[in-house]
């Protein structure tokens, strides 16, 4: 035991001091990715509106997405870097395509009912794939500065994927204290991004709901490094106690918040991620019986009190339409299977095909569940896009499983995190935002990255 937690000591020293010997080159990719990164949060909290920084991002991503492939050809390739690559490069290429092709390689039962309308007034029928090719081609170039902050983040070292990491906290906690200052604040303020709303914990954010997945993001990250710290590194290592107390005040601060944002989903995706990360740092924890019991029952009251919080939320008209609004999604992708309708069209093709009981005054701008939106849009290819996604995720967490408990502490709360992410989608729509989107990104490619690292060094200096 005491072998094993030399070693484990050893390792930590060793990866510390590879952290702060960063050549050049990768301390200016990594400025580039952060740079990117931090606009994509700040201009990006919004799934309807872009402005002058989201167009920035976008072309910011043109000149990293060359760079970050000639880093990726020049290093040797894995089965995991090549799923990770095509997932995400059919993401983008799937609203391209659809607002290019013609209507000729697309078919289904609602397109062939609405070109039968159109024509009873003289008018022709849908000449493109998508329903929309406008805002399809306007998704795809959203997607650019995800693959761009993706493609850098896999390209980079294990210790400057731990530094991205490090940033998506300081991001969620510069969006908290920006959410507290707008619960004072007009609703006119110039500190309000989003002033058609009314002042609430938004943060760099449109809605509350996408505020709270970032929250769950930062804890989920911090949780992993108070169990590292607690767990594995040893009672002399200096800094030990700064680590410890600022990773759980990261965590107070966002279970404190999320009730304020109304996110019922949140509450339960920030007890659920931190009981998984908390399992996955165990095999290397150690510490004794019982510390273990102890932090076992700071778990248990935690995840008490934010159930309880749950009992003072708000339940919002919306919020009870959301289950209606996710059947008749699936209904209506039923329709437009198998080609989809076009990434971009959901809108208008929703209020064409829904009933009169769900046509309202404020129009419903998405699914609030991401798949199933998804499955409406794209169809079959969105299909296919998840199912090599599901793969790629696969893959990852088996390599991360193989590797010494004490190396793949990162890899496996990334992936806790993403599908944290993935789980608030079933039903909102937080990856409609190129902000949360970004962040998925980097997680996905820090994730990606542990996974495909050098086991056997690894295992070498565990």
């Amino acid at each position: 035991m005491q072998d094993a937690a030399a070693d484990a000591h050893r390792n930590q020293h060793r990866q510390h001091k590879h952290t702060s010997s960063l050549d050049a080159r990768t301390r200016t990719g990594l400025i580039a990715v952060g740079v990117l990164l931090v606009l994509c949060v700040i201009a990006g909290g919004s799934s309807q509106e872009s402005g002058i920084g989201v167009l920035a991002a976008q072309l910011l991503a043109l000149p990293l997405l060359a760079w970050a492939g000639w880093r990726l050809l020049r290093r040797p390739g894995s089965a995991i870097h090549v799923a990770w690559l095509v997932f995400a490069l059919m993401l983008v290429a799937i609203p391209l395509l659809q607002a290019l092709l013609p209507a000729s390689v697309a078919g289904g039962e609602g397109r062939t009912s609405l070109a039968r309308d159109l024509a009873v007034f003289g008018m022709a029928g849908p000449s493109r794939w998508s329903l929309a090719p406008a805002a399809s081609r306007a998704a795809g170039f959203t997607l650019l500065p995800a693959l761009a902050i993706f493609a850098m983040t896999l390209a980079l070292p294990r210790a400057a994927q731990r530094h991205l990491a490090q940033l998506v906290v300081a991001l969620a906690m510069a969006s908290l204290l920006l959410g507290v200052v707008q619960l004072g604040a007009p609703q006119e303020s110039p500190l309000n991004p989003y002033p058609q709303w009314a002042p609430a914990m938004n943060g760099f954010f449109a809605n509350p709901n996408h505020q709270a997945t970032l929250l769950v993001v930062a804890a989920t990250l911090a949780c992993a490094h108070l169990a590292m710290v607690v767990g594995a590194w040893p009672p002399g290592r200096p800094h030990r106690m700064a680590h410890a107390v600022s990773s759980a005040l990261v965590m107070l601060l966002a279970a404190v918040a999320l009730p304020l944002t109304g996110s019922r989903a949140g509450v339960v995706l920030i007890i659920l991620a931190s009981a998984l990360v908390v399992i996955a740092h165990w095999p290397a924890w150690r510490g004794r019986l019982h510390t273990r019991l102890v932090l076992v029952a700071c778990m248990v009251v935690a995840a008490l009190a934010l159930f309880l919080s749950l009992r003072w939320m708000q339940v919002e008209a919306i919020d009870e339409l959301r289950g209606p609004l996710r059947a008749l999604t699936g209904e209506i992708a039923a329709r437009f299977a198998p080609s989809g309708a076009g990434v971009g069209s959901y809108v208008p093709v929703f209020e064409q095909e829904a009933p009169r009981e769900l046509l309202m005054a404020n129009y419903v701008n998405h699914a609030h569940n991401e798949y199933a939106q998804w499955w409406l849009e794209a169809g079959v290819s969105a299909v296919l896009a998840m199912l090599l996604g599901a793969i790629a995720l696969a893959l990852s967490l088996r390599a991360l499983l193989r590797q010494p408990a004490q190396a793949r502490g990162l890899g496996v709360t990334a992936l806790v995190a993403l599908g944290a992410i993935m789980a608030h989608s079933l039903v909102d729509y937080p990856l409609r935002t190129p902000a949360m989107l970004a962040v998925a990104a980097v997680l996905a490619g820090i994730a990606a990255g542990q996974a495909s690292s050098e086991v056997g060094s690894a295992r070498a200096g565990a």
